[in-house]
């Protein structure tokens, strides 16, 4: 079975929104001549296609009529909040809404339909009915008495994919947007990320949903498996929170039985092998921000972004954004996991994070917020990207990617388990063979299980995995050495047996003096994947062009050598002297990740030297 999560992303995303709550002074509102408006209301908003929408609306305490406010709107895919009992302040967004309302704005927080206490039936993840919905729901704000006519889009994780999506609508009235953590092309950057599904850490993500849901009646006591899910997430006896009235239980429940039929997120990942899929509402480009890349752009939203180098792909998401949108930006890639709740540096232990880093996110986006939102502040088309390194502890901050002075240094596999500046005159090759089952994967607590969870993230010293892998290790560097990008590894591969659905993975690591190991990046791809394109869209510009279509799509042939391409995740890591660079390669990765072939061993050989060289390309910076 699986590793379960130990964190539902419904307590996670509570948990990242009440953090807002800790580092506001009370902003005065506009004094209106009303009557004081409520503080909060639940209520239904229709959408033009007849779908009532679950709304809760927090307005800042002593609102009256005739005050005009901006408003931050969010959408929710795990409920906007759980019924409660008791006033206001035991509503569990209770934390995040006051921190916003203090600030001077309304919050609008609604179930997307399908889901929550919203009619519907969720044909699609990321469909785009349900995209669509931001732009009407942005039209019924702005027309309430209370609306100064200007909203700013936010959320982590699926909200976050949702508020950036929403730009492509270029709807008038949303000024900004700043989505965390989120997922900007949800194929290559999570559940297929290689070509390869993230089987093992989406099937228990996929149970909670439908647990969410109700879908296909499933509960939190359906069987033990969702007994034990719930127990770990918070759920047992929790339901999402009606509307207001006598109504709002029945329609609550009426809402729900049109969930039943929900889609379910394990079935599209395993059918949706390839990127151009497509099942009625269901496609991987519907979701992706970088297939609605130009809309976004017109619109010229400005847009504030924060990603963690180690959270799944989403460093990945952040330079794709920053390479491929015009939009004025401030993009931030840290130490962080998903959500922003726990360091993430490899280098030092994992810990939640203190305060005073809390504070300093959360003031980060007010400021953007009160730019762009509040005061209509002029989006002057300037991008930043603010990165930190690894084993180092520095941010720097640059406006261009590739990092300028950034230059290519190549790393030859060799005999004897090497990695040298030249490659061998000898060519030659190792083999590469191994049972999936008892290859040493990347750990219960890797960068894939923090973006379904909200765990944090922790890679123990790789050593003893190294061992029964093939690696190849560099010399000491004599001087510091900054990488900071995606590197690409080059593999001159023959596959021997088993491998015409195989797949490979590469890891990236720092080797200390003392012999440890720490995991640094990866990459891997599914080899019906190989194909490399001419050109591709502007969003890709950093990857290796490779459509994972399925036209493209050829079984790996047995006994001729093939040229692959694997490409790295991004990173930044200071080498110091003395510290090494070792490059491992795997059949699988048990953790994370389905196993190809399905059944057997599969055995390649991997050449280098001669004209047959494989190579690590590195991005080296000064």
């Amino acid at each position: 079975m699986p590793p379960r999560p130990r964190r539902a992303l419904l307590a996670v995303l509570l948990t990242v929104l009440a953090v807002l709550g800790s580092a506001l002074a009370p902003a005065a509102v506009a004094a209106g001549r009303g009557p004081v408006l409520p503080r909060l209301q639940s209520l239904y908003v229709p959408m033009p296609d007849g779908v009532r929408l679950a709304v809760d609306v927090w307005l800042p305490a002593g609102t009256r009529a005739g005050d005009r406010l901006p408003t931050v709107l969010e959408t929710e895919r795990y409920w906007r909040s759980r019924d409660h009992s008791g006033g206001i302040e035991n509503d569990p967004r209770y934390g995040s809404a006051t921190a916003w309302n203090e600030h001077g704005y309304a919050l609008v927080l609604a179930d997307l339909r399908g889901t929550g206490a919203s009619f519907g039936t969720l044909r699609g993840e990321l469909a785009a009915d349900l995209i669509a919905d931001s732009g009407a729901l942005a039209d019924w704000i702005a027309a309430r008495p209370w609306s100064n006519g200007r909203i700013g889009t936010t959320g982590v994780s699926y909200g976050g994919d949702t508020a950036m999506l929403a730009l492509g609508l270029r709807n008038p009235h949303i000024t900004a947007a700043i989505p965390l953590s989120y997922d900007f092309d949800p194929y290559e950057d999570l559940v297929r990320p290689g070509g390869l599904l993230i089987e093992p850490r989406l099937a228990p993500y996929a149970q909670l949903l439908r647990i969410l849901d109700a879908a296909g009646g499933t509960t939190c006591d359906t069987d033990e498996e969702t007994r034990a899910l719930c127990a770990e997430a918070g759920l047992t006896g929790a339901s999402p929170k009606p509307v207001d009235g006598p109504d709002g239980p029945a329609l609550l429940a009426a809402a729900r039985a049109e969930h039943d039929a929900n889609v379910n997120l394990v079935d599209q990942g395993r059918a949706g092998v390839h990127r151009d899929w497509t099942d009625g509402a269901q496609s991987w480009t519907a979701g992706s921000v970088g297939d609605h890349a130009a809309a976004i752009s017109a619109g010229g939203v400005p847009v504030l972004t924060e990603a963690g180098w180690l959270d799944a792909g989403t460093a990945n998401g952040v330079l794709s954004q920053f390479a491929g949108l015009t939009n004025t930006q401030d993009d931030w890639i840290g130490p962080w996991s998903h959500g922003r709740l726990h360091l993430a540096d490899p280098f030092l232990p994992s810990r939640p994070l203190t305060g005073d880093e809390r504070r300093e996110l959360a003031e980060r986006s007010y400021a953007f917020f009160d730019r762009y939102v509040k005061h209509p502040g002029r989006p002057d088309g300037t991008r930043r990207l603010h990165y930190y390194t690894f084993n180092e502890g520095t941010w720097r901050t640059t406006t261009r990617w590739p990092v300028p002075g950034t230059r290519t240094r190549r790393l030859h596999l060799g005999p004897g388990g090497t990695l040298a500046a030249r490659p061998s005159p000898t060519p030659a090759t190792d083999l590469l063979s191994a049972d999936p089952a008892t290859v040493p994967g990347t750990g219960a607590l890797d960068r894939w299980n923090t973006n379904l969870t909200g765990d944090p993230v922790s890679y123990p010293d790789r050593a003893a995995a190294d061992r029964a892998l093939l690696g190849y290790t560099g010399e000491p560097v004599t001087r510091d050495t900054r990488i900071t990008g995606l590197g690409r590894v080059t593999l001159d591969v023959t596959g021997l047996s088993g491998t015409a659905d195989g797949a490979l993975h590469a890891y990236l690591e720092h080797v200390a003096p003392d012999g440890r190991s720490t995991y640094l990046t990866e990459g891997q791809l599914a080899l019906t994947d190989r194909a490399v394109a001419s050109t591709g869209p502007d969003w890709r510009r950093l990857r290796t062009p490779r459509s994972y279509a399925a036209p493209v799509a050829t079984p790996f042939p047995r006994d001729t050598p093939q040229r692959l391409t694997i490409d790295l995740l991004p990173t930044s890591v200071l080498l110091r002297p003395g510290d090494r660079i070792r490059l491992t390669l795997a059949p699988a990765n048990p953790s994370s990740f389905e196993t190809r072939p399905a059944t057997g061993t599969p055995a390649y050989l991997i050449a280098h030297g001669g004209i047959s060289a494989s190579y690590l390309d590195l991005p080296v910076v000064g």
